[in-house]
């Protein structure tokens, strides 16, 4: 509801909650394209993130390093960030996780 009104600090902190979901579910890949989407969005507020989601985000992408590694979790980051604030509906549908580039 928040994508379709345009209420992009909502959609952001949504976006927030699927990459700690991701990483809770050992999805790591997606976790770190799903965080960098979250922070997409969150930029075009100008806003920063407000506790406790802070350290919410900060703990998963530690979580993430931890197990996938510092470069493949920047460089699903950094794809999150190019996606913008519309890539999490393309993960969102994407019909057969298993085959997917982020992994």
């Amino acid at each position: 509801m928040s994508r379709r009104s345009g209420e992009r600090f909502d959609t952001a902190y949504a976006v927030l909650g699927l990459a700690c979901l991701a990483g809770d579910a050992g999805e790591w890949p997606r976790a770190c394209v799903l965080h960098g989407i979250a922070q997409a969005v969150l930029d075009l507020t100008g806003e920063p993130w407000q506790e406790p989601e802070a350290r919410y985000r900060r703990e998963s992408l530690a979580q993430a390093r931890a197990h996938i590694g510092a470069d493949r979790s920047e460089r699903g980051y950094a794809r999150g960030l190019a996606l913008g604030p519309d890539g999490f509906a393309d993960l969102a549908f994407q019909k057969d996780p298993q085959r997917s580039s982020l992994r």
